[in-house]
């Protein structure tokens, strides 16, 4: 049944020990009430305290957690640049069927290493569009601060990162990834499934919901930090 005021929370998590209490403490620190939100994540592949961690969050909140192990067999690495986007797809595809098993209105997808500011989930929904992501840069580790979390193809197919954008409201992008939300609507009647067919799977969920004619926006006014260098190495 369809609770309307309900968000699941989640993404898929793998040897993120050094950077998950962080990010669970923005989860807890975003204004939504408690009741309203479901928390899921898909552990693969851990070798570090990850589901330690997440099992302790699991026994300290009110909200329901739910914690999947789904190891699957691989060579990749966990760090940036080394990822299987094969199996990335594979594992928020589980985190896509959860999502409409929980009767949740919403899907809040936010990456393992992204931390929200805690008026972002309510300013996501108030937007009331199909997805809509928030503004992350992810060119910190190369030092271009102007790459973010949200991309324009070109006639040839390709795609670049968008720099030049209104920062004061809403607009159209065709792919995106990071942190966004979903409305149930994509997932459940339009059949949206992440794939890695044409390279990163946010580039296939992106172009299968364009092509059921859903568009695809970013609210710059809503942020967050993407903290990318693992400590520690």
């Amino acid at each position: 049944m369809l609770q309307k005021n309900k968000v699941l929370i989640g993404c898929p998590v793998r040897n993120r020990g050094w950077i998950l209490p962080y990010y669970l403490e923005g989860l807890k620190g975003l204004d939504y009430p408690d009741e309203d939100i479901i928390y899921c994540f898909i552990v693969n592949n851990s070798t570090d305290d990850t589901l330690e961690i997440l099992q302790h969050f699991q026994s300290r909140t009110s909200s329901p957690v739910k914690i999947i192990n789904c190891d699957l067999l691989t060579n990749s690495s966990h760090r940036r640049g080394y990822y299987n986007f094969f199996h990335l797809a594979i594992l928020r595809n589980i985190l896509l069927e959860e999502f409409l098993k929980s009767g949740a209105a919403y899907l809040l997808s936010v990456d393992s290493d992204i931390v929200l500011a805690p008026y972002a989930l309510q300013s996501l929904i108030d937007a009331d569009l199909d997805i809509i992501s928030a503004l992350v840069c992810n060119g910190h580790e190369i030092g271009d601060l102007k790459r973010y979390n949200i991309l324009n193809r070109k006639a040839n197919g390709r795609y670049e990162y968008v720099s030049d954008f209104p920062t004061d409201r809403i607009f159209e992008v065709d792919c995106t990834g990071a942190a966004y939300l979903i409305k149930r609507e994509v997932i459940g009647k339009h059949q949206v499934r992440y794939s890695a067919n044409k390279g990163a799977e946010d580039i296939g969920f992106c172009e299968a919901a364009q092509a059921k004619g859903i568009k695809i926006w970013c609210n710059p006014t809503v942020k967050g930090h993407h903290e990318m260098i693992e400590k520690g190495l």
